[in-house]
């Protein structure tokens, strides 16, 4: 596509964008110009073709509007621009109807505030300012004097409304917010009240973001769906006016109508005390109340708002393995005593309702047992891909954060050695404070959970004025649940795995196996990193020295002689090489030779930089890599390892010892351009140091 078809076609969208803006100028220019300011009566074809064209640019940017919606697009511009469209329509009919004087110009007052109600704040207060700069235009350019007192009282109006209408609009998007979150935690509330009552949950907790909310609610809908049918069906079977489920809350204070069927509209949602009046012989005392000829105003059915006109009632226990939780109440307003097969039915109904709550218990925990095994399965796949302690850290805390919410986290590793405890990972709230601790053995619950492989505190409850966590000036505060458990590989504690909560019962029994298995296979992952470290230092590392090997040196040169091409940087290959080795061995004998080598390491080691690298490279031969280095900076480190080195003192049988080296340098790109050609331009500036009598630094760029 050619650059003036593309310059065509940007314009052309421009306009289509645009041109109710250009209308709405075109409108206000109109009006400015006292087009419209003649009497009604005087209006002729040329106003009513501008008022068609005003009414086909509203409508083509309404449906321009429309369509934006449809699409689900978000555009204030476009609902500005139809605002605009509007007020410059009740200018042009205000200027009609007597301008300033008109007794219909507060018309324009109420439609800013309806204008002013529909945008967002940006929008109505851009909007006001236009408003009122048009009235100002208006002002000075209308040939019959108008009070500037008059004026003013325009604007001030104007400027009134659109606040006051943002204000009133900005209130009731806030009250409706607030109750539809009132709703909504009411909602969440009552699932809550109903799950613990029928045991579905252990506790209340914030596991809403790892779908106990969604399971609990559909659980809840199941029981109350089952609940509702039996008891219609005991209503219609049995004839009654109200049949009703009640059970104990935790505390068992309190009982909560858990569902009814009724034809009374006067029935009391609860929740009642428990053992009062006729029901509490029934929930209270496990007995079966059977009530005959009731007499009118009995006030003993506490599910009834008011006396109510039952002639015959009939409660029977809700038991559940022996433990009373509620009670199954039917009532007749016919004066049809309870029978001995209504007490049978009744009964019956009352044991098929403890078999609806434990099927759904056991529904719910094969749903929670299947997510903690999806959780742990892709924790352990992800532990198994986990080669170091970083990536075994990250799998095992994020697989925890999806068994159960925490507050605070840390993993721990322990040196049986040294008998010290090393905090190698902590998030969460006070997570700074452990960075880097290190503690011995002692009181402490981690030292404890080390020392007898169990998890603790034993029921999940921890206070920070009694229990130390790691140590006393390092401990958890304001935390309510710990559980800290012990990170077992062999039958022996290498660390621990703590978790804490400021909720309270937080890591109870509903939650610990599942944290146990996954501290296993934490344990067993952090082995595995550890072997692997071990495998890798082996593989790279030179046993005497603990410098780098020949190999790793190698693939390390290959990779930072590309970035010193890639940046254009300079690079420089150092070569140490013992002078007169083979003397100290045969002398001195190779133990001592060792600890030459071994000095020579340490030597290199300490002075260099922490982005430079030393290796042995083979016998008593050292090679030290420079980067950002150039041949003078090379030569000075150089010269500062052959000093260092001459005047270490070997201590052996034979006496004192002082052994030197020679140090060839080279600098890439100035003395070679690959890798073979540095060591080789290095390997001569050795060599030439060596012919000067060795003890001395040689250069090739110097």
């Amino acid at each position: 596509m050619t650059k003036p078809v593309q310059t065509v076609l940007m314009i052309r969208r421009g306009v289509r964008a645009s041109y109710g803006y250009i209308a709405i100028l075109a409108f206000v220019l109109l009006n400015l110009l006292g087009v419209f300011r003649i009497p009604l009566e005087q209006v002729g074809p040329e106003h009513l073709l501008v008022a068609a064209g005003w009414l086909v640019v509203f409508g083509m940017r309404f449906r321009a509007r429309l369509r934006t919606r449809q699409r689900q697009v978000k555009s204030g511009w476009s609902r500005f621009e139809l605002c605009l469209l509007l007020l410059v329509f009740m200018h042009t009919g205000l200027q009609l109807l007597g301008g300033f004087n008109s007794p219909f110009y507060p018309l324009l007052y109420l439609l800013v505030a309806f204008l002013c109600s529909y945008l967002e704040p940006r929008f109505a207060w851009a909007l006001v300012f236009l408003a009122i700069c048009y009235e100002t235009a208006i002002y000075f350019l209308n040939p019959q004097p108008v009070a500037l007192s008059a004026f003013a009282f325009h604007a001030f109006l104007l400027l009134f409304f659109g606040l006051f209408a943002q204000l009133v609009t900005r209130l009731e998007i806030g009250r409706l917010r607030r109750e539809s979150q009132e709703r909504l935690e009411g909602e969440k509330k009552r699932v809550k009240e109903d799950a613990q009552i029928f045991r579905l949950v252990v506790t209340p907790s914030e596991s809403a973001v790892y779908d106990e909310e969604r399971l609990c609610r559909s659980s809840i809908e199941q029981v109350h769906h089952s609940l509702y049918f039996n008891l219609a069906l005991l209503k219609r079977v049995m004839k009654l006016h109200s049949c009703v489920v009640l059970m104990h809350d935790e505390s068992g204070e309190q009982l909560h109508l858990v569902e009814v069927v009724s034809d009374s509209d006067e029935i009391s949602e609860g929740p009642f005390r428990a053992g009062e009046g006729a029901i509490g012989g029934a929930e209270k005392r496990g007995q079966i109340i059977n009530l005959e000829h009731v007499h009118d105003g009995y006030n003993g059915i506490g599910y009834y708002r008011a006396p109510s006109a039952i002639r015959a009632f009939l409660a029977v226990p809700i038991k559940e393995n022996g433990n009373l939780r509620g009670a199954l109440c039917a009532d007749r307003i016919e004066d049809i005593p309870f029978d001995v097969d209504d007490q049978e039915i009744l009964l019956s109904a009352a044991e098929q309702i403890v078999r609806i709550g434990e099927n759904e218990r056991v529904f719910v925990q094969l749903e929670r047992s299947k997510r903690e095994q999806t959780i742990l399965y892709q924790a352990s796949k992800a532990l198994g891909a986990a080669l170091n302690e970083d990536a075994v850290f990250d799998a095992g805390l994020k697989a925890a954060a999806e068994i159960v919410p925490y507050e605070f986290a840390a993993v721990t590793l322990y040196d049986s050695q040294s008998h010290r405890h090393y905090v190698r990972r902590a998030v969460g709230e006070g997570a700074q404070a452990l960075a880097n601790l290190s503690f011995r053995d002692n009181t402490s619950l981690t030292a404890m959970a080390v020392k007898n492989c169990h998890f603790l505190p034993y029921r999940g409850e921890f206070d920070g004025s009694q229990q130390i966590v790691y140590t006393k000036k390092a401990n958890l505060t304001g935390m309510g649940s710990l559980l800290i458990l012990p990170l077992i590989v062999r039958e022996k504690a290498m660390g621990t795995f703590a978790l804490a909560a400021r909720r309270r019962n937080a890591f109870t029994n509903s939650v610990r196996p599942a944290l146990q298995a996954l501290a296993n296979q934490l344990a067993i992952a952090l082995s595995n990193a550890a072997l692997v470290a071990r495998l890798e230092r082996l593989a790279t590392t030179d046993g005497l020295t603990g410098c780098r090997n020949k190999h790793a040196f190698h693939e390390e040169l290959e990779s930072k002689l590309r970035a010193a091409e890639r940046f254009k940087r300079k690079l420089s290959l150092v070569i140490a090489d013992l002078d007169h080795f083979k003397n100290v061995n045969d002398t001195y004998g190779h133990a001592i030779g060792d600890v030459v080598l071994r000095e020579l390491g340490r030597i290199l080691q300490k002075m260099k930089r922490e982005t430079d690298s030393v290796a042995r490279f083979g016998g008593e031969e050292f090679c030290l890599l420079c980067e950002e280095t150039d041949s003078k900076g090379a030569y000075q480190l150089a010269e500062r390892v052959r000093e260092e080195l001459t005047k270490t003192i070997f201590q052996t049988e034979l006496g004192n010892l002082n052994v030197t080296c020679s140090l060839g340098v080279a600098t890439y790109p100035h003395d070679a351009r690959d890798r073979q050609s540095l060591f080789a331009a290095a390997d001569r500036a050795l060599y030439i140091a060596k012919q000067r009598g060795r003890n001395c630094v040689c250069s090739v760029g110097m």
